[in-house]
């Protein structure tokens, strides 16, 4: 029975908190972004791909923001929203009409949320980019 409490207990240590979760998908997002900013390819078979990925992780967060059982404050929702719906647009901008120099953005606002998710307050975008923070998302 002691093995199985410590078993338990072992992987309770290893599970991630909700905004370490969001923090990472941001930065898997924005590694992508990167990758794609990298190796510019305009055609919809490359640039489909990241872009989809950023869409989708700022679909959830504005689907949580906008469910009735939110418990944000009304500026944090507010505020998200709006932003989940600016990154939204500027991806299907992107896709539509496509320019790399639009992706900047995109990868600087993944990269911060995740870093004020991680409580680092911008330490964390320095390494963002790095083939390590990548790997762990």
């Amino acid at each position: 029975m002691q093995a199985g409490i410590q078993a338990y207990a072992k992987t309770q240590s290893l599970a991630l908190s909700q905004r370490e979760l969001e923090a990472r998908a941001l930065l898997k997002a924005a590694s992508k972004l990167q990758a794609l900013k990298e190796n510019w390819d305009p055609s919809i078979s490359v640039i489909e791909d990241p872009l989809s990925h950023n869409r989708k992780v700022w679909a959830l967060f504005l689907s949580a923001a906008t469910d009735p059982e939110c418990t944000l404050p009304p500026d944090a929702r507010k505020n998200i929203i709006g932003l989940a719906r600016f990154v939204i647009n500027q991806c299907m901008r992107i896709l539509f009409q496509p320019d790399v120099t639009k992706l900047d953005l995109l990868i600087e606002i993944n990269q911060h949320i995740a870093a004020g998710l991680r409580g680092s307050g911008g330490s964390e975008i320095a390494s963002a980019g790095s083939p390590a923070m990548a790997a762990a998302s």
